[in-house]
């Protein structure tokens, strides 16, 4: 565990195990579907399917008889929301700062730690701990979108049959882009050519992944040259083979991108998600909306504010970046923010994600990424809590299991203390996590005291 992060003992209840149906009572439900009202004096009941906790039904206690041997939790009129999802994560860091002695390191150094016996374990065990923060904060499932080596695959593996409680994770292993672009030799690995692009998705397809993600630009972190964060570092014809040969595998395609000009290029090749976003014109809008390259005819925007918003407002002093890439941080933040605007009042499908290991970007603190949406994007609560939900399981092609709470779907969901329709901040410390039936009486359990003291 690096930095700082304080982890205490859990408890958790299985409420599948002994009884075919539970009751949740006495609840305020929000089911996230943005266009219905609450559920008050809500009754959720929760059955036991093969094992698995499922959600039976669902409405006011008028509605819903309760079963008379069931186990019943009396939720004295708590809060209920889906779980979290969050589209954007990476599993390698934890959000601790970057340090002195790290940014000094050579991408081989990483990489040659990395591949280590010694670096591995340590990766993979982290990897675990962060994905145990993200589920005891209500996110019951992310979107893993460029990590070192497949050890994000490893990571989710290992868990899945090991029978750990934890996240839904869809990973994308490592991110593919150009030699020296984005993330090269960290999270990335190099492709350049079409046919080179080809190879590297049919890679990821044999090692498992669940989708395929390219830094089509520039990054803020590698940036070199003021500007440089968003200029487009693959070309039309490398993207297009990516997306041609992931869509032949089923696979979803998102790009970091971070530029108008990289939009346009991303999205006439066929890309499902834009990953951070940029300002748009009406080329680009029409092709969120109907795409005729990408999987599913649309693509979707997922803006991570997390990142821009702290490396361009916290002093160098305390982020270790340069005065180059505090200033395309900037840059960044001005034009996602203008791009999430515009997605908003044009009705482009929009997710949410965090960013998560971005310095200053926690696993544990999801539910800040809805607050800045709402603060710096103008976004109602109800919209930030539809994206960070439905909409995000909808993008994501999860939206049959989770995303909502309806009948049918999977018991993935958070109990809050106060209202987050009125008040956000009551994400932070949710009262228990449901997964799949499986309750994690929760208090918040991981904390770095070095992002706290920026981020509050």
């Amino acid at each position: 565990m690096s930095g700082g992060q304080t982890p205490k003992k859990r408890e958790i209840i299985i409420v599948n195990e002994q009884k075919e149906v539970c009751a949740f009572i006495n609840c305020n439900i929000i089911d996230g579907r943005f266009e219905s009202n609450m559920i008050n004096e809500g009754v959720m009941l929760v059955e036991n399917v093969d094992g698995i906790g499922k959600i039976k039904s669902l409405g006011n206690k008028m509605e819903v008889g309760i079963p008379k041997d069931c186990k019943v939790f009396d939720l004295k009129n708590k809060y209920v929301v889906p779980g979290l999802i969050d589209a954007h994560v990476h599993l390698f860091g934890d959000g601790n700062p970057f340090t002195e002695e790290g940014v000094k390191r050579t991408p081989d150094e990483n990489l040659e730690f990395m591949k280590s016996s010694l670096g591995k374990y340590l990766l993979e065990e982290n990897m675990k701990k962060n994905a145990m923060a993200a589920l005891h904060a209500g996110v019951t499932t992310f979107r893993s979108v460029g990590d070192p080596l497949y050890y994000d695959i490893e990571v989710k593996n290992e868990m899945k049959n090991g029978g750990q409680i934890g996240p839904d994770m869809l990973c994308a292993g490592p991110m593919i882009c150009i030699t020296g672009g984005h993330g090269y030799k960290l999270v990335s690995e190099a492709s350049d050519s079409p046919w080179e692009g080809r190879k590297k998705v049919r890679e990821h397809v044999y090692k498992g992944t669940d989708l395929i993600k390219i830094a089509s630009t520039g990054g803020v972190t590698d940036s070199r040259k003021i500007g440089e964060a968003g200029r487009v570092q693959m070309t039309y014809d490398e993207i297009a083979a990516v997306c041609d040969e992931a869509h032949r595998a089923g696979l979803l395609v998102a790009s970091h991108c971070q530029s108008t000009r990289g939009l346009k290029e991303a999205l006439r090749a066929g890309v499902d998600t834009i990953e951070h976003g940029a300002s748009m014109d009406d080329e680009i809008i029409e092709l969120f909306k109907h795409n005729p390259k990408s999987l599913r005819g649309y693509s979707a925007l997922i803006p991570t504010f997390a990142p821009a918003i702290y490396t361009s407002e916290i002093s160098t002093e305390y982020t270790k970046l340069d005065d180059v890439q505090f200033a395309n941080g900037r840059i960044i933040r001005d034009e996602m923010t203008r791009g999430f605007k515009t997605a908003i009042d044009e009705g482009i499908k929009v997710g949410l994600g965090t960013d998560a290991a971005m310095p200053f970007v926690t696993h544990y603190n999801t539910w800040r990424e809805l607050q800045l949406q709402v603060k710096y994007g103008g976004a109602l609560n109800a919209q930030a809590i539809y994206f960070a939900t439905k909409s995000n399981s909808e993008i994501l092609g999860i939206d049959k299991e989770v995303g909502t709470l309806e009948p049918g779907k999977f018991a993935d969901f958070v109990i809050l203390d106060g209202n987050p329709l009125e008040d956000l901040n009551c994400f932070e410390k949710p009262l228990m996590v449901v997964k799949r039936g499986n309750i994690i009486d929760n208090t918040r359990e991981y904390i770095i005291p070095e992002v706290e003291k920026f981020v509050k």
